[in-house]
């Protein structure tokens, strides 16, 4: 099945909205990364951070491939550990890509991110400087006890882990335990691990990779349809009794729309145009399932009336534009299957 748009198909309702319109959609959660809706893949995701920190494991890696939600996942779990444990010092270091190996940036990169501005100094004052932050901040919670996550751990080098490893042991020895919780891309991030140990680093993969979790992505309707029903349940602007649908279909809406009541008919018509592809099981990342309700809820938002319904083509279309097909993630050994019919809700 060819899947490319035509001129035809593709409805621009952007085009006919007044210029206040367009920025008040911008600024909707649904429209910004700000989306913090619970899902299936978060909770597996916290569940093993939350073991992983009440074993006070030093480290363990998460890895996905582009566009599962690794950063969202990241930012979910960073709130629910707080949540839980509000007196828990979490911090969120994102290595960059394409760096220079420097260890003056390494631990002036790291003061950025534990919120400190003086920088200058000589490698030894900064790396100093970092250790006595996290330990005030590990005794002051009471717990002597650091986490800090690290989005895009797939751009690491050996530099880093060995920085990373000295920052460990100094803490250590002021009695602060440090676990990391490494968030990578798959492959790559595998790749970065297997060269640790083809170099025998062993002491790096004890301390910051002694398990590697894969992110789950969603592959089931019932995972759609808890999504759609968090979203149902979301109001913009906050507080005012307005759902996240209902700003873009207020009349369907006040006549009982619901999107998680279209989670059936999503989930059939991302897997018919998955099957168009080739055989496998399916994952959705969560970045092309978002867009591809941003795509419906245009879509569909110049067509809002009481009597409004909503066809298997406005499905198509709206997935078709967000490029599900393209995006889904294959796994041919069928570790992972897509579940036709809605799963029985505990």
């Amino acid at each position: 099945m060819d899947t490319r748009l035509t001129t035809e198909q593709t409805p621009l309702p952007v085009d006919d909205v007044a210029g206040d319109r367009v920025l008040q959609v911008l600024q909707h959660p649904l429209f910004t990364d700000e989306v913090m809706l619970p899902t299936r893949p978060i909770d597996v995701v916290f569940m093993d951070v939350r073991r992983a920190v009440l074993l006070r494991k030093p480290g363990c890696v998460f890895e996905g491939e582009s566009g599962i939600g690794k950063t969202f996942a990241l930012n979910m779990v960073k709130a629910m550990l707080l949540r839980q444990l509000p007196a828990l010092r979490i911090y969120s270091h994102d290595a960059h890509n394409h760096q220079i190996p420097s260890i003056r940036a390494f631990f002036k990169h790291f003061l950025n991110t534990v919120g400190h501005e003086e920088q200058r100094g000589e490698t030894y004052d900064l790396r100093t400087r970092l250790v006595n932050i996290l330990v005030d901040d590990a005794r002051l919670s009471g717990i002597n006890f650091i986490v800090i996550f690290i989005d895009e751990a797939n751009a690491m080098l050996l530099s880093d882990f060995l920085f990373l490893k000295d920052v460990y042991n100094d803490l250590a020895r002021q009695g602060v335990q440090l676990v990391t919780i490494l968030m990578g891309q798959s492959p790559e991030i595998g790749t970065v691990i297997n060269t640790l140990r083809e170099e025998g680093r062993m002491d790096l993969i004890g301390r910051f990779a002694t398990e590697i979790n894969p992110i789950p992505a969603f592959n089931c309707e019932e995972d759609f349809a808890r999504v759609f029903r968090g979203i149902d349940k979301s109001e913009y602007p906050e507080n005012s009794g307005i759902s996240w649908p209902a700003f873009f279909l207020p009349q369907a809406c006040a006549s009982g729309f619901t999107l998680e009541g279209e989670a059936t008919r999503f989930f059939n018509v991302v897997v018919k145009q998955a099957a168009s592809r080739d055989e496998g099981t399916i994952r959705v990342p969560a970045r092309q399932a978002f867009l591809a309700v941003r795509e419906f809820m245009l879509n569909q938002s110049g067509k809002d009336r009481a009597s409004m319904t909503v066809s298997d083509d406005a499905w198509d279309l709206a997935i078709r534009q967000a490029r599900v097909a393209d995006a889904i993630i294959r796994n041919q050994q069928g570790q992972v299957r897509p579940i036709s019919g809605r799963e029985k809700r505990k």
